[in-house]
């Protein structure tokens, strides 16, 4: 009993921390939600969280897990932005966490999108409206991802305490 409370209570510890890292890109986010809820699965061979409902929670994890990639891109396309410039913001986003983790992201991925639009079209304002798009998609992106680590908390929950 004292082992699977203990157990219990430490999966909901790392799904915060999982919550929190979806807001704060240094703390890993939606994979040590889903990868928590597996290995809790597994602890408990699988009898409170049964293999279906692991393939839920991981449908649930990658489809809102991957917003940051898909949805920056598609805000981006939708304004015009090229292939490139989508890349060069990615990679933007990435110097940009470790430069200034709370918000180098974001200014990366903005910066990276504007290099790569003013070397296509050489047109600072056309740039910038398709920053803005991707920023937008990475703003959306993070509000789905944090919708779906929450609802994967409330499944678990549900689950080990009242099912």
């Amino acid at each position: 009993m004292f082992l699977e409370a203990l157990s219990f209570g430490v999966a909901v510890v790392f799904i915060l921390i999982g919550v929190v890292g979806i807001i704060v890109p240094i703390l890993p986010g939606m994979l040590l939600v889903w990868l928590t809820v597996l290995g809790y699965a597994w602890v408990t061979d699988f009898q409170i969280i049964t293999p279906w409902m692991l393939v839920f929670l991981t449908i649930v994890a990658f489809a809102t897990g991957t917003a940051s990639i898909w949805l920056p891109y598609l805000g981006a396309k939708r304004l015009g932005a090229a292939k490139r410039s989508v890349f060069l913001g990615f990679i933007g986003g990435v110097i940009g966490t470790f430069i200034m983790p709370l918000i180098g992201t974001v200014i990366g991925y903005a910066i990276g999108v504007i290099v790569g639009e003013l070397l296509k079209h050489r047109d600072l304002r056309l740039a910038i409206k398709t920053s803005i798009g991707g920023v937008a998609g990475w703003g959306i992106s993070t509000i789905v991802e944090l919708a779906g680590a929450l609802t994967i908390l409330l499944v678990f929950l549900f689950i080990t305490l009242g099912g």
